[in-house]
């Protein structure tokens, strides 16, 4: 039996090759002449070294050097060791232009076009080659546009298993699709479809499912509903939140009424953002997230829409407390006077800027007044919806006119929605509260508490003489990406954060349990600094303690407010200042323990390009110094623990920041 592996590049283009049985990844890749990175072939050397995203195989035999034990739990493999026993969804961690393959390009005729609704049309196609085009639920083709050198990039609406394909794509007036669909597209018209191509795709999992979508947004979300119906997916929650900016912008709500029959579990939600909506939701798509539908973080999320929608649902998990731990998006960048509202306040979808309408203008996939990414193109399927509305016209002829709403017309609720702003949030529990009577000491010359012990303590002997503390390493700089590429932001031990590929007006990431990681860093340093206090406490000679206060003002130097003046000093500097009191316990255990933590390889790894930091930080560090001159216990637990939230936070923006330019 043959097994078919999507081999995913970094530059977002996909290629299917067939594997038969006992037959490896790789050979069946050279069969296909895709040059995957290779060297030994003998699971040796690790050149080979990939993630499989989804599926089960036979990992084969190679040494720890290659793959670790770490790596494999993980889900890395060698392609020329791995025997599919399933489909496999294999990241290739290199170019299809290195692999010397590229997208297929597959010949199709027009067989439907329909105007959904004042800015959405449906596009149906019928490919010449339709076995020889297989796709992932959720990726997008380039499509042609008739009569222009110009290509568009847009999203299958249909499952993979769809003979007939479908697109939804936002109306943008003068756009180079638009103005076709809506003045010269007529049934039998020839198009070339190039892909697929995409990192957004639906993964392999029994993990409940949370599916955000905004605007046409929606055309991904559908191919993943439609794959998970022909699947008969049951016992998995999947729960869909779609917003719109306006009740004309809804469509295919009798689609996902019909989803929720064919996929046991399946709820959905319809938000409007404008006030005036008949519907019963008028908000954006995070006020109708609620925690029952996270599931303690174990929901896989897929989010589609506008750049402003997807970093405001971030934003919002932020905010909430709530880390997930599997975060897929793809992100849009509309280039129209009216930007999509689905998920955040109008504030936040600026008018793009004439710099961002010089970009769309030179990319050969984004319209120079739409939107370019997949998220903006959409589809559905024709047949769950009823007959098409067909509009075959000539070149010329007017543009029919959308019927207007019947007075008194009420749209109906679908799945039976509650209005927003009944949403129960639980409290995000806060970090110990600051001892009573407690006030931050003015650092330098501290008078001893009353209840401070009278007897002198037998001081922490003093710093060896020639002593110098130990070098940290910066870590590189790593060059901005660029259209076409991968970035990934990895943390120490193999734990990713993010990974964001880049394409002409295409931007697709995926979050994984890195800030959880970075959190738990924090979290682990923060305990054994707590421990380190009833060792060191009352304990430190005046020399050690001018030290103590010596290195927290040279971290501080590097810090202006809250902004970051040399991020990577600042980390050097700062990896000394919290090492210092584990110096002076004389405990060569506990310093150990602490110097296997990877609390600096992550801030090497994030902070390098950061901006941003928690104001608290500087006076957070001499305040734990004044706590040690003072001799107050409580006030030093205190402050380490309100420290350590001041760090995640500072660690969670510099993530989200990493993300952002990235994708920019």
């Amino acid at each position: 039996m043959s097994y078919s592996v999507a081999l995913a590049f970094e530059d977002g283009v996909t290629r299917f090759v067939n594997c038969g049985p006992m037959e490896t990844v790789a050979d069946a890749s050279y069969k296909a002449r895709i040059n995957i990175p290779l060297d030994c072939r003998d699971g040796a050397c690790g050149t080979c070294k990939s993630l499989c995203e989804s599926g089960e195989f036979d990992g084969g035999d190679y040494i720890d050097d290659a793959l670790t034990e770490d790596e494999a739990a993980a889900g890395y493999c060698l392609p020329c060791q791995m025997v599919p026993r399933s489909d496999l969804v294999v990241q290739i961690p290199t170019t299809s232009d290195v692999a010397k393959t590229a997208a297929a390009a597959h010949p199709a005729t027009v067989t439907a076009v329909e105007r959904l609704a004042e800015g959405a049309f449906a596009l149906s196609v019928e490919l010449d080659d339709r076995d020889a085009l297989a796709f992932l639920p959720g990726q997008y083709v380039n499509i042609s546009v008739p009569g222009t050198d110009q290509t568009r990039s847009y999203s299958f609406s249909t499952g993979a298993d769809s003979r007939h394909l479908s697109f939804l794509i936002k109306y943008a007036s003068g756009g180079a699709m638009s103005e076709y669909l809506a003045q010269r597209c007529a049934v039998g018209d020839r198009l070339e479809l190039t892909g697929p191509m995409g990192s957004f795709f639906l993964r392999e999992s029994s993990r409940p499912l949370l599916l955000l979508a905004g605007g046409t947004g929606l055309a991904p979300v559908l191919s993943i509903l439609e794959t998970l119906a022909a699947a008969r997916t049951a016992d998995r929650p999947v729960h869909l939140i779609y917003g719109t900016s306006f009740d004309t912008d809804v469509v295919y709500t009798d689609l996902l009424d019909e989803f929720t029959t064919r996929i046991p579990g399946m709820t959905w939600d319809l938000v409007v953002a404008d006030p005036a909506t008949t519907h019963p939701n008028s908000g954006y798509v995070t006020g109708l997230i609620r925690p029952e539908h996270l599931h303690d973080g174990t929901t896989d999320i897929y989010l589609c829409g506008p750049p402003p929608m997807v970093e405001a649902v971030r934003g919002f998990l932020d905010d909430e407390g709530q880390q997930v731990t599997h975060f897929y998006y793809e992100k849009f960048t509309p280039a129209t006077a009216v930007p999509d509202q689905s998920a955040e306040p109008a504030a936040e979808s600026a008018e793009p800027t004439e710099e961002a309408a010089l970009v769309v203008d030179t990319s050969p996939s984004t319209p120079e007044t739409e939107p370019a990414a997949p998220a903006a193109a959409t589809t559905a399927p024709a047949a769950p919806h009823g007959p098409a509305r067909i509009i075959s016209r000539r070149p010329g002829d007017p543009v029919p006119a959308i019927e207007a709403r019947p007075v008194g017309y009420t749209p109906p609720a679908p799945g039976g929605h509650t209005a927003p702003g009944t949403r129960t949030a639980e409290p995000v529990a806060n970090i110990a509260a600051r001892p009573v009577g407690f006030t931050p000491p003015t650092p330098g010359g501290h008078a001893a508490p009353a209840d401070r012990a009278t007897e002198s303590p037998a001081p922490i002997a003093a710093r060896p003489a020639g002593y110098v503390p130990p070098q940290v390493t910066l870590a590189p700089r790593s060059p901005a990406p660029t259209a076409g590429t991968t970035t990934t932001v990895s943390l120490a031990g193999g734990n990713r954060s993010e990974t964001v590929t880049s394409a002409p007006g295409v931007v697709s990431g995926e979050v994984h349990p890195a800030i959880r990681h970075s959190d738990a860093q924090f979290d682990a340093r923060m305990a054994l600094e707590l421990g380190v206090i009833e060792l060191t406490m009352g304990r430190l000679a005046d020399a050690r303690l001018a030290e103590f206060r010596m290195l927290a003002e040279s971290a501080n130097q590097y810090i202006e407010r809250d902004r970051f003046l040399d991020p990577e000093r600042f980390t050097a500097a700062n990896a000394q200042f919290h090492e210092f009191l584990f110096r002076c316990t004389g405990n060569d255990s506990l310093l150990q323990a602490y110097r296997m933590l990877e609390v600096t390889q992550v801030m090497n790894s994030v902070l390098p390009d950061a901006r941003w930091v928690s104001e608290d930080i500087v006076p957070e560090h001499l305040e734990i110094v004044a706590a040690f001159e003072t001799g107050d216990r409580d006030a030093a637990r205190y402050l380490i623990r309100r420290h350590s939230e001041h760090a995640k936070a500072t660690m969670r923006t510099a993530l989200d920041q990493q993300g952002v330019e990235a994708a920019s």
